[in-house]
């Protein structure tokens, strides 16, 4: 705020623009960023008037750096030309304990406020009890988020080989740590010819995915690190043959992890569709990676996680989740391909989808067939002595065979069945393709699947989108911002989100 105080910056507008007056701070806090923000506001409220019918939640915590807490809400939506849509509802301050009373009436205050509360098909969080509970006090259908799972399944399995991470671990810290010992590998890296030397690079304790990148770095530094650490005095102690070789498997196990991770954790794409087939082919490429010939240590590694798998309640009950399988099949790269081998999980599936459809359609039904016609009033004078006299048509004949020739309409649940048997029998996209791009081509085909489409794909695999806000709240409330008020820092993030 302070930076058009500064007398340097001041030079510098002027030189560009002598007229121009710099607004103060009080003016930029007090009234342009409360302006431009009832303005978000407001264009936020016409969005969702006008594009939103139904929406995916996702929700999570963050302690600031002055120790103060935030709940920050985000919603996504497919609108009408079936572009997935993102809008952060708010990054309160939030000073109440985190009891799962208190975290549902926030969530429901917030809701209510942008009257959304009856529009959320499905809210995603962190796997957090409280949490959990709160989003099932509100009664709406909840999954953990899916690269949480991940995350705590890998880290929980890596923990039985900490003796072998702490040691690459402790050679990454004295690289990074000493200056004369990284020059010396980024000298030994251009004496073998490579023009743009690599560093080694340090995991974070929160994220699993930070120690494959330091072990596939440290890997692929192999040459120079062993080159380097005989010419260091007080190295650590470097890796034997063994170890070496149970790094490079580790990378090769825990690489589909780190893809999956990646995918999931998506937010300018559908990321709900993705969470059975992901499932399905980790635990495929696990079962695979038994058969192979890799060392005790590595198997023993690969045999932990599977067990990780089995025991996560959220992972076994993934492809019982109805809204995840809603999900999977209107998506058009998969259909129903991931429930072939689950003959009565198929069976259920389309019936389901049927009678989703068949309601759509009846609504369609009732709203079309609610506009009374209010009868047609004669101008000419009523006479009831006056008999009435018959009329001839020469049409009467041949429309009286055409009534009687026309075609029943069907129910609803029979012309639900036809449209989900025509999608079926359409080809499945490629894997790379835009799923919502299909549906946008093809929703004139599908006149009532197409809004069960927008209705489930609008939801999310993990709550990731809630992250990365807290991400640019980091940056925001940096150690000298420590004292910028609360309100202040909702406006700019939801400025820097939504504008």
């Amino acid at each position: 705020m302070s930076v058009v105080e500064d007398t340097g910056f001041k030079e510098f507008v002027n030189m560009l623009n002598p007229s121009y007056k710099i607004p103060n701070r009080h003016t930029i806090t007090k009234t342009l960023i409360p302006a431009a923000y009832e303005k978000c506001v407001n264009e936020v409220q016409s969005m969702i008037l006008n594009e939103l019918d139904k929406a995916c939640l996702t929700t999570d915590c963050w302690t600031s750096r002055d120790n103060k807490s935030y709940i920050a809400i985000t919603i996504h939506f497919i609108n009408n030309n079936f572009n997935l849509k993102s809008i952060l509802l708010s990054c309160h301050s939030f000073s109440e304990n985190h009891t799962s009373e208190n975290l549902s009436g926030q969530i429901s205050k917030t809701l209510n406020s942008w009257d959304l509360k009856e529009k959320i098909v499905f809210a995603v969080s962190d796997n957090a009890y409280n949490i959990q509970n709160a989003l099932g006090q509100l009664q709406f259908k909840h999954l953990g988020c899916f690269a949480h799972t991940l995350n705590l399944i890998v880290q929980s399995a890596l923990k039985k080989e900490n003796d072998l991470i702490d040691k690459v671990k402790n050679i990454c810290t004295h690289f990074r740590k000493s200056t004369n010992a990284n020059n010396k590998l980024i000298a030994y890296q251009k004496s073998m010819g490579v023009n743009v030397p690599l560093k080694v690079l340090q995991d974070v304790a929160m994220r699993w995915n930070a120690t494959f990148y330091m072990l596939e770095r440290f890997v692929q530094l192999e040459t120079s690190i062993r080159g380097t650490m005989g010419l260091l005095d007080n190295a650590p102690p470097c890796l034997n043959s063994d170890e070496w070789i149970a790094i490079k498997e580790f990378c090769s196990i825990l690489r589909p992890f780190e893809e999956a991770t990646r995918t999931v954790s998506g937010e300018q794409y559908i990321t709900a569709s993705l969470v059975i087939v992901i499932a399905q082919g980790l635990k495929n490429v696990c079962e695979q990676m038994k058969n192979e010939n890799y060392s005790i240590r590595t198997l023993g590694l690969v045999n932990n996680i599977l067990n990780y798998m089995k025991d996560r309640q959220n992972w076994g009950n993934i492809e019982n989740s109805k809204t995840l399988r809603r999900c999977t099949f209107l998506d058009s790269r998969f259909k129903n391909l991931p429930f072939t081998h689950n003959e009565n999980m198929l069976n259920s599936l389309k019936n389901d989808i049927g009678e989703l459809t068949a309601k759509i359609i009846s609504t369609s039904r009732s709203e079309s067939t609610s506009i009374k016609h209010e009868p047609q009033i004669s101008n000419q004078p009523s006479d009831t002595l006056t008999p009435k006299v018959k009329t001839f048509s020469i049409w009467e004949s041949i429309d009286k065979c055409v009534s009687q020739m026309q075609p029943s309409i069907g129910t609803s649940t029979s012309r639900a069945i036809v449209e989900v048997q025509r999608y079926l029998e359409e080809p499945v996209l490629k894997r790379n393709s835009n799923p919502l791009e299909w549906w946008q081509e093809h929703k004139y085909n599908y006149p009532f699947l197409n809004v069960l489409a927008r209705k489930m794909l609008c939801c999310l695999g993990s709550s990731v989108p809630c992250e990365r806000v807290f991400s640019k709240a980091g940056l925001l409330i940096s150690d000298r911002r420590s004292c910028l008020n609360t309100k202040k820092a909702e406006m700019l993030l939801f400025l820097n989100q939504n504008a």
